[in-house]
């Protein structure tokens, strides 16, 4: 994990979404066949919803508690991923700012479920959602002010990434990033270790993460923005490969972690 100063302080944002975009092509699996759709009024929007805390689990930062959750490193780096978009390698974002309109500050809820969704409305003028990822938040019991956080479900039913063929996968990387003042009122910028879900069918299936890599975020005293990055990379090797070479020649440029959460 890593924090660094931010020497510009950003603009705060009050819209929670990245915006709308012009048409674009998806792509998805359907009958062992490759179906384009173009999308409109495409809306990228990081949510924060409640969920029922019956099973919710609490932990502390005794090291066996989180360990257990998590599993080795795949790749070393350096500060954040290398990005070179084509039709085979996509990227695109949302942010959540907690900036109020009252001027205030608002705080992580422990109770809320973190949601990144994209949807758009079909050549039909019907509403889609394209994926969705949640996350599940909690508070560390035994250190004040710290927060844990993992991917716990995901639901994929269009790509951007292109696909060539029915036996097609895509691979997406998940970044996170944390905005905030510290309690010397510096800005900071906090990533957790982003999450590798590779190989995956855009099959449109919910998938539930059984055993959820939970990763702590650091006391922050003014949180300000939270950013979900979402990457795509066609998984046929030849672009995989392509990607991670184009990742390991830019050791300056790109995330110090990759971290593998499999949701079989």
């Amino acid at each position: 994990m890593i924090i660094r100063s931010l020497y510009i302080l950003t603009i705060f944002m009050i819209a929670h979404v990245s915006g709308y975009s012009q048409v674009e092509t998806y792509y998805a699996l359907k009958n062992q066949e490759v179906v384009k759709t173009d999308f409109k009024e495409i809306k990228r929007e990081l949510l924060f919803k409640a969920e029922s805390t019956d099973t919710k689990e609490t932990f502390g930062l005794a090291l066996g508690a989180l360990a257990v959750k998590l599993i080795p490193l795949l790749v070393d780096g350096a500060s954040k991923l290398f990005y070179n978009p084509d039709n085979f390698n996509k990227e695109y974002f949302a942010s959540y700012s907690f900036f109020e309109n009252s001027g205030s500050f608002k705080k992580l809820d422990s109770e809320q479920n973190m949601v990144f969704q994209q949807s758009g409305l079909n050549e039909f003028g019907g509403q889609e959602v394209i994926n969705r990822f949640v996350f599940d938040l909690g508070t560390v019991k035994n250190v004040e002010g710290y927060y844990y956080l993992g991917l716990k479900s995901y639901e994929l039913n269009h790509s951007l990434c292109k696909l060539s063929g029915p036996g097609n996968r895509i691979n997406y990387i998940l970044d996170i990033g944390f905005y905030y003042f510290d309690e010397d009122d510096k800005a900071q910028e906090f990533h957790i270790n982003p999450i590798l879900l590779d190989e995956q069918f855009i099959d449109g299936e919910k998938r539930e993460i059984p055993e959820i890599n939970y990763q702590v975020i650091p006391k922050m005293k003014v949180l300000q923005t939270v950013q979900v990055r979402v990457r795509e990379i066609n998984a046929k090797t030849q672009n995989w490969d392509r990607y991670l070479e184009l990742y390991q020649s830019n050791q300056n440029n790109i995330s110090k972690f990759l971290i593998r959460a499999l949701g079989e």
